[in-house]
Parts: C-alpha cells; sequence; structure tokens
C-alpha cells in the first residue's frame, strides 16, 4: 500500500495528541484622555427627602417635646438680654479670620453691648474718632469691634493715622463713611491688615473703593438698600455686602434676599429699655402683683425715654408732688428749699 492510498486521519484517531492551541494576543492598552474642562455636579434640586430625615431630632422630656441639641448656658443674673432678630439667622454671613459674622450691633453703648449676643459690634457715632472710645468699646465687647475712623469730617492723615493705631488697639476692621475717597481707602489698606469697611449710598459709588481695597462694602441708602444691594451683587458676586435690616422681620428679609451677607442691627438705648422696664413696673404694681426684672426690646423701641423720667433719681411721689405745688418767683419749686437753712 502506498502512501498515497492511507485514509486520513480523523480527530478521533489522535486523542492522545495534544495540538499547542495558539497563545492570545496581549490587550491593547491605550492611555485615558481626561479633558480639563469636564465639570461634575449633582443637582438634588428635584429629590424629595423624607421628613424624618430633615427634621432635627427631638427628645421627649417632662416638659415636653425638645429639640435634642445641648442645653443654653445662662447666669442666673447675667443674660444676653437683648438678642437679634431670628430673621437674621437666614443671613449667609462672611468669614472673618475663621469667625463667621451675621449679625453686628449698631450701638456704642458699653452696657446694651456688653449685654447684646450680636456676632460683632458696628461702633460708628456722630464725632470725632477718638482712640479712648475705641479702647472702651474693645474692653467691654466679648465679640469682633469694626470702629469708625471717619471720612466725612474727619479726613485724610488723621483718618489714617485712627486706623493705624485702632488696629494697634485691637479693632477687628475699620469703618469709612461715604465721603472717604477712594485715595483714602487706599492709604488705609496700605497700612493695616485689619479689613476696611467702606460705606456707599449709591452702587457706583463701590467700584472705585473696591479697587482701592476695601473688603467689605455697607449700604446706607435708606429706603433704596435693597436696590442698591442687588446692583452691588451683580456686580460683585463674591464681595462681603452688609446693611441696615429696618426694625420689622419683613424688613430684615427683604435685605437678605437682596444680597447682605450681614444685617446691622439697631438695639433700643439703655434709656429706653430702663424707661419700658419701669412702666411695666409701674402697671404691675398696680394691678396688686410683684413685677420681675426683665426686658422686652421690642416694647422698648416704641419708649420715650423722657416720658418714663426713669433716669431721675427721686421717687415717683416726690416727682409728683413737685409738679403740683406752686412755684416761687424764682421759677424753682418749693421742694427745693423746703429744708435749706436760710
Amino acid at each position: 500500500m502506498s502512501l498515497e492510498d492511507m485514509p486520513a486521519a480523523t480527530p478521533s484517531d489522535n486523542t492522545d495528541v495534544d495540538m499547542p492551541s495558539p497563545s492570545p494576543e496581549p490587550p491593547l492598552r491605550v492611555p485615558a484622555e481626561l479633558s480639563e474642562d469636564i465639570v461634575a455636579a449633582v443637582d438634588f434640586s428635584e429629590i424629595e427627602l423624607s421628613p424624618e430625615l430633615t427634621e432635627a431630632p427631638h427628645v421627649v422630656t417632662p416638659v415636653g417635646v425638645l429639640p435634642l441639641e445641648p442645653s443654653p448656658i445662662e447666669g442666673t443674673l447675667r443674660k444676653a438680654a437683648l438678642r437679634v432678630p431670628d430673621e437674621i439667622e437666614e443671613a449667609s454671613g462672611f468669614s472673618l479670620f475663621g469667625r463667621r459674622i451675621k449679625s453686628m450691633l449698631y450701638s456704642t453703648d458699653v452696657a446694651v453691648i456688653r449685654n447684646a449676643n450680636a456676632d460683632a459690634v458696628f461702633a460708628v457715632y456722630p464725632f470725632t474718632a477718638q482712640p479712648a472710645i475705641t479702647q472702651a468699646l474693645l474692653t467691654a465687647a466679648e465679640c469682633p469691634v469694626f470702629v469708625g475712623v471717619g471720612g466725612g469730617t474727619t479726613q485724610g492723615k488723621r483718618s489714617v493715622q485712627l486706623a493705624a493705631v485702632s488696629e494697634m488697639q485691637g479693632a477687628a476692621g475699620v469703618i469709612v463713611n461715604s465721603p472717604a475717597s477712594a485715595e483714602m481707602v487706599s492709604q488705609i489698606v496700605s497700612i493695616v491688615d485689619i479689613p476696611v469697611i467702606a460705606t456707599v449710598v449709591r452702587a457706583d459709588d463701590a467700584e472705585a473703593k473696591v479697587s482701592a481695597g476695601a473688603k467689605i462694602i455697607n449700604v446706607a441708602a435708606s429706603r433704596d438698600t435693597p436696590t442698591v444691594l442687588r446692583q452691588l451683587r451683580e456686580r460683585f458676586p463674591t464681595l462681603p455686602l452688609i446693611a441696615t435690616g429696618g426694625k420689622s422681620a419683613e424688613s430684615v428679609m427683604e435685605t437678605i434676599r437682596a444680597g447682605a451677607n450681614a444685617i446691622i442691627w439697631t438695639p433700643p438705648s439703655a434709656q429706653m429699655l430702663q424707661a419700658d422696664m419701669m412702666q411695666r413696673y409701674r402697671k404691675l404694681e398696680g394691678e396688686g402683683e410683684h413685677p420681675v426684672p426683665s426686658i422686652d426690646p421690642i416694647s422698648a423701641g416704641e419708649v420715650n425715654p423722657l416720658e418714663a423720667r426713669s433716669d431721675i433719681p427721686f421717687p415717683d411721689d416726690a416727682i409728683d408732688n413737685i409738679a403740683a405745688e406752686p412755684e416761687q418767683k424764682t421759677g424753682f419749686p418749693h421742694f427745693f428749699f423746703r429744708n435749706r437753712k436760710r
């Protein structure tokens, strides 16, 4: 039999022979290229969370269901009698040396400053700035104090020197009035390492002062404050803006929605608080009750301290007797001369 006549081999005839399989080719590795302008964001605005996940935790106590949070620490006699409106908490605030500031107390009364819970003090007064006044405010305050250094009547070199002295005394920032020029702002910025607050009454006034180095803009445009705030927020999206919020909760919220990061709150004066307290004392005494000392800043804001006469060191019955007795020719009541030796 020749080789051509032999049958062809089939796979079943070579079961004991292992045929080598071709080795797979290694995968092709291509380096990934990422574009630098890819922006990834997650929008949670359309996601509705369960109320159990959004509400603050509560706990059942003998007096009812209360929020589960640390108990406030208050003294027996000393408390934060003047509390800023709750609506100010809706403001975003601005960061000053790592401290978040949402509320600023517009006062130079050390008694009011010592008994208020504002995040900072906005100390501007209608007199020439004096280091002695600044030192008194810094001694009384337990929070950052921003002090005025002029810009209207006081300008030029004196304002620059006052800013430098205020920084050395410990002020958190200095405030210049709206007439202050951009050049004066630039001079102050060049010598202090604390923020300069520039006051403006129009949006156009802020451009030069911000370019000069002002870190915060105080809007003092009266009824036009919300309008000016909106204009400034469009021009300076990240610039801290502060403004007065008015007396009502609605005006505070309107100021915040217009773009204010912090609200300047004007508290009632110590005389107004004392007058309101004395009026409530008299009312409770007339009803046969023994009043407990308390302060109501809301009602105190509507009181004329001269009408209540709380600052006169005479009892009420003595004052009434003086008013009832006839006056002598000199114009002074008999009360002042009754026990006088002649």
